[in-house]
């Protein structure tokens, strides 16, 4: 079992995520945090408390984020409503959820979480990271309790869909997404063995679901597979949207990684995030001049002195490049299966 906290802004693509992670059988979904990205923070947590109770998991706590009004400025000109609707679920109308959001605010919960079980938790974030940063503040030593982290953000070699080079997650909030990236990326600071995950549009607009997947999603027995399918037939005509063979489900993919991080291509390398202000506000930049530094023949007192001149971000992360969209689309189609 993977014991996973997941930070989400719940619009079509995170109710894939949290569908998945309330009924796979080796995730232990131990809570909850939803704020403000897709559209706005009532709608986020209303939506997470629908697609929970819709996946029978109204057992999972629910906590909430502090809102658009906590997050930094940002490049942002439209917001995802061209894809998801004003709604964040494409006019997909849910049950009523029976219950609401815990009093406990989201930072606090994220980090009542990783004290509560220190080293054994996975950090699942695919919304703007405005409720990690302000966790951070309140703990500056979050990252060493969790055992993992795992990011849907960014963009490296791929362009933006917020922005020209920016990504809606990091883009967002960018002085977040740096405080995080900066602090979680610090070698050897996770409690656990693996290292950061990031996971961005050049791995999501390759791991997408075709109408095979969408179909599969109708007449299962997994619990909450009903409204997944109508979620997905929703968001399917917005798919040319976006680049990619198929209907992206980055935050999907992006949470498949902790039970299955060979679905993805990894590269490792410095990340920062441009918080500038100017024309690559918002980017994720990922250096990877290290790696032909490193792999190059080059006696190593002159590889030092190379590494030293350049001058690369602190921060190390573990990079999806790209993704195995037949073994993602196999491994949904298992999962949907009940296998």
């Amino acid at each position: 079992m993977h014991p996973v906290v997941l930070v989400v802004d719940t619009g079509t693509d995170d109710a894939g995520a949290l569908i998945w992670a309330a009924t796979c059988p080796d995730i232990e979904l131990v809570g909850v945090v939803a704020d403000w990205g897709n559209t706005d923070i009532d709608r986020t947590v209303a939506n997470t408390l629908a697609v929970l109770h819709a996946a029978g998991r109204d057992d999972v706590p629910v906590f909430r984020g502090a809102g658009k009004h906590a997050a930094g400025a940002n490049p942002a000109r439209f917001d995802a409503g061209i894809v998801m609707g004003a709604d964040g679920l494409n006019g997909v109308v849910l049950p009523e959820p029976v219950r609401s959001a815990e009093t406990l605010p989201g930072a606090e919960a994220i980090v009542q979480f990783a004290r509560e079980r220190p080293g054994e938790l996975t950090l699942v974030a695919v919304s703007p990271f405005t409720p990690v940063a302000a966790a951070l503040a309140l703990d500056p030593d979050l990252p060493s309790r969790f055992a993992g982290v795992v990011l849907m953000g960014g963009a490296i070699a791929e362009g933006g869909n917020l922005g020209a080079v920016a990504e809606a997650n990091v883009g967002n909030d960018p002085d977040a997404a740096s405080a995080v990236i900066d602090a979680f990326g610090v070698p050897g600071v996770l409690a656990g063995d693996a290292p950061p995950m990031l996971v961005p549009l050049d791995a999501t607009h390759v791991g997408t679901i075709s109408r095979t997947e969408i179909d599969s999603a109708e007449g299962t027995r997994i619990a909450g597979a009903a409204a997944l399918h109508e979620i997905w037939e929703a968001c399917w005509d917005f798919s040319s949207l976006e680049m990619g063979d198929g209907l992206p489900v980055h935050d999907l993919l992006a949470a498949w990684c902790v039970v299955d991080p060979d679905v993805c291509v990894w590269e490792s390398m410095p990340v920062a995030v441009d918080t500038a202000g100017g024309a690559a506000w918002g980017m994720t930049v990922g250096d990877r001049r290290l790696a032909m530094i490193e792999a190059s023949l080059m006696p190593a007192g002159q590889k030092a002195a190379i590494v030293e001149m350049m001058g690369f971000a602190e921060a190390r992360w573990s990079v999806a490049m790209s993704a195995d969209v037949e073994r993602f689309r196999a491994g949904i189609r298992g999962w949907l299966a009940g296998e």
